[in-house]
This record gives structure tokens, sequence and C-alpha cells, in this order.
């Protein structure tokens, strides 16, 4: 692709996708307001990236969310004080350490995975499903792309 227009295509629908996902999709990573966490989003993130990963190291769960290490030691810091994560050494490195959830935050994992998954259904049950298999095929594409785009 040498096409200026095609780059500028590119550039035009990768700021009306951003700003269309966070729209529609930045409500499940709001402040929780169920009185008893009120994670903020980047804790809420954190805790669906290690919930899905069953345990992490800080320095993979500082690529998956973009932040500085010092960043992400003061956000595992706060989720443990909250009881929601806990580190453990690794017994055959010492010098690794693994981030796990707590049983209380496997349990807001869960209710948050629940949120995202009720909201999805809910943006995607006016669109047939014909359109909702092509969406799903595109969106992993685009991450397959994504992904080589950052390892090159």
């Amino acid at each position: 692709m040498n096409n200026k227009s095609d780059y500028e295509d590119i550039r035009h629908n990768l700021i009306k996708f951003m700003s269309l996902f966070h729209r529609l999709f930045r409500p499940t990573f709001k402040r929780e307001t169920d009185g008893e966490y009120k994670c903020n989003k980047n804790q809420i993130r954190a805790i669906m990236i290690i919930g899905r990963s069953d345990k992490i190291s800080p320095s993979v769960l500082c690529e998956y969310m973009d932040m500085e290490k010092g960043s992400i030691t003061t956000l595992i810091d706060s989720m443990e004080k909250m009881g929601l994560v806990f580190r453990e050494d690794d017994p055959k490195d010492k010098r690794k350490i693994w981030i796990q959830l707590t049983n209380e935050g496997k349990e807001y994992f869960i209710k948050q995975e629940e949120k995202f998954i009720s909201q999805i259904e809910e943006l995607f049950s006016t669109i047939p499903e014909k359109e909702v298999d092509e969406f799903k095929q595109s969106l992993k594409t685009i991450v397959t792309i994504l992904d080589k785009i950052k390892t090159s």
C-alpha cells in the first residue's frame, strides 16, 4: 500500500473507531460504585487481565496495560490493599513474582465479566447475527494485524 489516501483512510477510520469504542464500551471500565471496592478503570482493567491469565508477572501486566513499572507497582499495591490480588514468589526463580487474584478478586472478576458480556449482548442485540459474526471475524483480524505490527 503506497497510496497516501489509503493511509489517510486508515487514520480516519482509526480515529472514528477509537471514538466509538470509548463511547460504547467505556462504561464497563468506569469507577465502580458498588460500595465495596470503588475500583478505578485501571484497577478494573488489571483485574480483567489477571483473571484471564490466572497468574501474571508485573512486567507482562505492564506490557498489557501499557504502563510504566512504577505505576504498575502502585496499581498492584492498591489492589492488594483492597484484598483483590496477592503477590507470590516463584518457587523456581526467586527473582520472579506472580500476581494472582484472591478469592474476592476472582468473585469481582466474574462480576465484571458478566457485566461486560451483558453490555456486549445489549449493544449487539439489534444487529443481525450475520453482522455480529462478521464483526467478530473482523475484530480477530484487526487484533492479529496489530499484534504483528507491535512485534515488528
